[in-house]
């Protein structure tokens, strides 16, 4: 069985909260499973703290998942842009804001689909 470190997506009221497990996948690749609570950085040595956060850092790469019952679905990540209210973002990006395309001091805010 393999594992890697993956972002997980917890619904809390209206809140999202992204935590980091351990995701075990089955023969096919595809992830079946992930550990109870978060992971933390522990080792008896610092070859082995710098080996973990490296393997931890390279998650931030790959799809976040949903946790719980959506399990292993991939949660999306869209951006609204807070000063015209336009939420259709894969990304923050320069756009037509309030009447003219803005670059900068652009305000967004992350949600989770």
């Amino acid at each position: 069985m393999n594992w890697d470190y993956r972002i997980l997506a917890y619904k809390q009221g209206e809140e999202i909260l992204l935590q980091i497990h351990e995701v075990y996948y089955n023969e096919d690749g595809i992830p079946n499973g992930y550990t109870e609570s978060p992971v933390s950085v522990g080792s008896e040595t610092i070859k082995g703290i710098t080996w973990t956060l490296n393997k931890m850092l390279e998650c931030r790469t790959k799809p976040i998942l949903w946790a719980g019952d959506k399990f292993p679905t991939i949660c999306k990540v869209k951006y609204k842009c807070d000063i015209c209210g336009r939420n259709t973002f894969d990304k923050p990006s320069p756009h037509r804001c309030c009447g003219g395309f803005r670059k900068h001091k652009l305000k967004w805010t992350p949600y989770y689909i």
